[in-house]
């Protein structure tokens, strides 16, 4: 109860006195404009009008800052949703790599399998012609030493 007595009271206090501070600027402003002529009130008025040319010009230029960063904002908003959706889809692509590198693992395999049965194939025909010439030889040796007997 006392803290909200206080504050009231502060308050009150705060209100006037900056009551107070208007009124002594207020009478400050009225000696002022009272003592100025009118070639320094046209002064002053050429210099405030300066002044709001410099804010005028000052606000446009911020303005069309705010419009292009504005826009640069757009446009980053944009691709870093694209680059969202690239990421989203980044799991499935990790996978499908990966199916594609056990396909191709075993491919390679099956073409190392068939490349090691076609070198035995190949040594098994070099071995049989070999066993045919012999064979072969046998059978002629075979057939002129019956000849000669005969």
């Amino acid at each position: 109860m006392e803290e909200s007595h206080f504050l009231q009271a502060s308050l009150d206090l705060s209100d006037s006195a900056s009551l107070e501070r208007r009124m002594s600027a207020d009478s400050n402003m009225s000696y002022y404009l009272r003592s100025m002529t009118p070639s320094a009130f046209e002064s002053a008025l050429r210099q405030k009008d300066g002044e709001l040319a410099s804010y005028m010009s000052r606000l446009a230029s911020l303005e069309s800052i705010r419009n292009s960063l504005a826009e640069e904002l757009v446009k980053l908003t944009e691709q870093c949703e694209k680059l969202r959706n690239e990421a989203a889809a980044l799991p499935g692509l990790k996978a499908e790599l990966e199916a594609l590198k056990q396909r191709h693992f075993h491919a390679l395999e099956l073409m190392g399998e068939r490349d090691e049965e076609l070198e035995e194939l190949r040594n098994d025909i070099v071995d049989l012609k070999d066993m045919y010439r012999e064979q072969v030889d046998l059978l002629v040796s075979q057939l002129h030493t019956l000849g000669a007997r005969v």
